[in-house]
């Protein structure tokens, strides 16, 4: 639905070269757009990410927004990833509302299809 202006998003989020025993974001329970949970072939948490896989991650050209923006802003660093350059404040503020802004549109066009 809205998969190419989400992907638009991650084109603006900077490359992250993550060392191999890096999973800590693997960790965290996640959110993400429907199309996003479809692109990775679904989600499922037990503690942690259903694709890590022996401490890497097995969709990474295929993880959502949330998995790419951490490491590569200054508010969400990890000291295993080595980013491009790290994204200021405002700027994962203003991809996180846009971010957002999509998800909550592809949710509720989702919804409409459901009831009709």
């Amino acid at each position: 639905m809205f998969e190419r202006e989400i992907k638009e998003l991650y084109e603006k989020i900077s490359a992250s070269v993550c060392s191999p025993d890096c999973c800590k974001c693997c960790k965290d329970m996640i959110q993400f757009s429907p199309s996003e949970e479809k692109n990775m072939g679904g989600y499922e948490w037990k503690g942690k990410c259903r694709h890590l896989k022996n401490g890497r991650c097995s969709i990474y050209e295929k993880r959502p927004f949330v998995c790419r923006l951490y490491g590569t802003s200054v508010l969400l660093k990890c000291e295993k990833c080595t980013p491009e350059r790290f994204l200021s404040e405002e700027d994962t503020f203003a991809l996180v509302r846009e971010y957002n802004k999509f998800r909550n549109m592809e949710i509720g066009e989702l919804k409409r299809t459901i009831k009709s």
